[in-house]
């Protein structure tokens, strides 16, 4: 049997990998797409720092009257 890259590739992602989808109000997303742009970040980058800060116990959700 001959070897196929592509169907191993997405085997492998099959397996180890999972996406992490959200819906943005249009000005949430470009206040994001920004602010990542100007820090040089990637959206995974981003996530991963989040995650990150969230263990750590850095990143809080402020509390509002809502």
């Amino acid at each position: 049997m001959e070897f196929n890259q592509s169907k191993y590739i997405t085997n492998w992602q099959k397996e180890n990998k999972k996406q992490f989808k959200v819906s943005l109000n249009k000005e949430e997303f470009e206040k994001a797409d920004n602010l990542l742009k100007k820090h040089n970040l990637s959206k995974i980058q981003f996530v991963r720092l989040a995650l990150e800060a969230l263990e750590n116990g850095t990143l809080k959700k402020e509390e509002k009257d809502n």
